[in-house]
């Protein structure tokens, strides 16, 4: 029992500060999940005490965000010392463990999956909230369509100058944008990238920049902006080039991307980005 009200049932998932369980609100007779994150693991004192502060500002900036695609935030507790994130339960598969069975997916689909999660991110942009690691282990797929993002752990909220003093790059190297790579403070726009290189991975099987298990070679790529076309798009591969536009400003908005996204779903399968019409010599009059 956790906080005298929360009775865990099942764990759900594991990583490496903590678990996730399946858990019953007994007082509101409700299925949550609780997210535990164990402070014992830490290295030091001030590891610890970073995690607690991760939970609380998880806490903070997911309960300002109130929308259909985005995990919800109910409490925040402690058990046996650790902090613990009360949160809406989702029966779902992340988008990472879809891909791993499934290796890609159609470009319709990820336009669909990339519509819900770009609308969620475009609220969570309207209340000053940058994700700052948008990745396919942060995409739950449920079996009714429903599509949420989840883990606004290393989040930084705009109006809160504490976060920044943080040291190190935030995010999921793979995933960054390239600005980010190279050390810059994250934007909306990083959070468009990240957005991008996600779904580029869905129909290509594999990230932008590729993988590495060298962290600064990929940081290294990843910072170059050069990312590769992508070649089973179809209909999508416009709108993920204009997604990952090297240059954060050349970048659309995350409203934007949703209408965009939308447009992608609808396309015919098989179809191809429009082309831009050649060029035609004008002559003068004889």
């Amino acid at each position: 029992m956790v906080a005298g009200r929360y009775r865990l049932q099942e764990q759900v998932g594991s990583g490496a500060m903590g678990v996730v369980w399946k858990a019953e609100d007994q007082r509101l007779g409700r299925v949550v999940a609780i997210k535990h994150l164990v402070v014992r693991y830490a290295l030091s004192d001030s590891n610890s005490e970073e995690t607690r502060r991760r939970a609380m500002r998880e806490a903070r900036i997911a309960a300002r965000l109130q929308h259909r695609n985005a995990i919800a935030m109910f409490d925040v507790t402690e058990h046996q010392g650790d902090p613990c994130l009360v949160m809406e339960f989702l029966p779902s598969r992340s988008l990472s463990a879809v891909l791993a069975e499934r290796g890609t997916l159609p470009p319709a689909e990820v336009a669909e999956i990339g519509a819900q999660v770009a609308s969620a991110l475009a609220a969570a942009h309207a209340v000053g909230i940058v994700h700052r690691d948008i990745k396919p282990g942060n995409i739950l797929l449920a079996d009714n369509g429903t599509v949420k993002i989840t883990d606004f752990g290393i989040s930084k909220a705009l109006d809160d100058g504490t976060v920044t003093t943080q040291t190190g790059i935030a995010g999921t190297p793979a995933y960054l944008a390239p600005e980010i790579a190279r050390g810059e403070d994250p934007t909306r726009a990083s959070d468009v990238f990240s957005l991008g290189s996600t779904l580029y991975h869905a129909v290509e099987g594999r990230p932008p920049f590729g993988t590495n298990s060298n962290p600064l070679a990929l940081l290294h790529a990843v910072a170059s902006g050069n990312v590769a076309p992508a070649r089973n798009a179809g209909p999508l591969a416009g709108v993920l080039t204009m997604l990952m536009r090297a240059e954060p400003t050349g970048r659309p908005s995350m409203l934007e991307a949703v209408s965009a996204l939308s447009a992608a779903t609808s396309a015919p399968a098989g179809a191809a980005p429009p082309t831009p019409p050649r060029p035609v010599a004008v002559l003068p009059p004889p």
